[in-house]
């Protein structure tokens, strides 16, 4: 595994049934189950290719009986009571939204219901922190690191209310890297700190509109 997805599976509870939406060549579902991390997995992708190759690469490890792929938009051919865990990981924090807002219903209220988020937006996580708290998904605990010299982080949910809501600068950053101070979220804000004062300058001098909302960011992340 990448060190990105390496960090994803990390995050897994041991002993969870889990499915993983997007999931290219089928990577974390093999590593879970051929590691006894998971005892049973799907790997889903909307794409034909990657369900083909996740299929060939699950052959390969000999874990056919315990990994299905299955071709599906988002968690539309996931049976309710069939996973404890969903990752989804590797795509925007506007589509992950549009694929919990899709599918997760029917998976809650069942007799099995999910358990557990693990998701990672490579942009827009305050959208996702939005979704979670809006949707009473407690955020467990959060990641945060570089890998190929991008910035991604992980984020694990479980079912339960926030007891207070998140403010804005907690949605940008996380609330949980803020708390832990940590390292790798101070240099992703002094990175996005110095790009967004480029911006700023440039936009006072084109006397742009958009100003104010360029400031916005730069609060963020100097309160982070």
């Amino acid at each position: 595994l990448s060190k990105r997805l390496q960090a994803v599976a990390d995050l897994v509870t041991e002993g969870a049934s889990v499915a993983d939406i997007g999931t290219d060549h089928g990577y974390v579902p093999i590593y879970l189950v051929e590691k006894g991390i998971c005892p049973k997995a799907y790997a889903m992708d909307i794409n034909q290719g990657p369900i083909e190759s996740a299929i060939k690469n699950i052959e390969n490890y000999g874990l056919s009986e315990k990994i299905q792929a299955i071709k599906s938009n988002g968690l539309e051919k996931l049976e309710p009571e069939k996973a404890d865990t969903i990752i989804i990981a590797g795509m925007g924090g506007e589509l992950i939204v549009n694929i919990l807002e899709n599918g997760l219903a029917k998976l809650e209220n069942c007799s099995r219901p999910v358990k557990e988020l693990v998701l990672s937006p490579h942009k827009r996580g305050d959208l996702v922190r939005k979704y979670l708290e809006e949707h009473k998904w407690h955020i467990t605990d959060e990641k945060m690191l570089i890998d190929m010299n991008k910035f991604y982080t992980i984020i694990k949910a479980a079912k339960g209310q926030e007891s207070y809501p998140y403010s804005e600068t907690e949605l940008f950053s996380g609330r949980i890297l803020l708390d832990r101070q940590d390292a790798t979220l101070k240099k992703y804000l002094d990175k996005e700190n110095a790009k967004f004062q480029k911006i700023k300058q440039k936009m006072i001098e084109n006397q742009s509109k958009d100003l104010l909302e360029v400031e916005k960011i730069l609060e963020y992340n100097r309160v982070g």
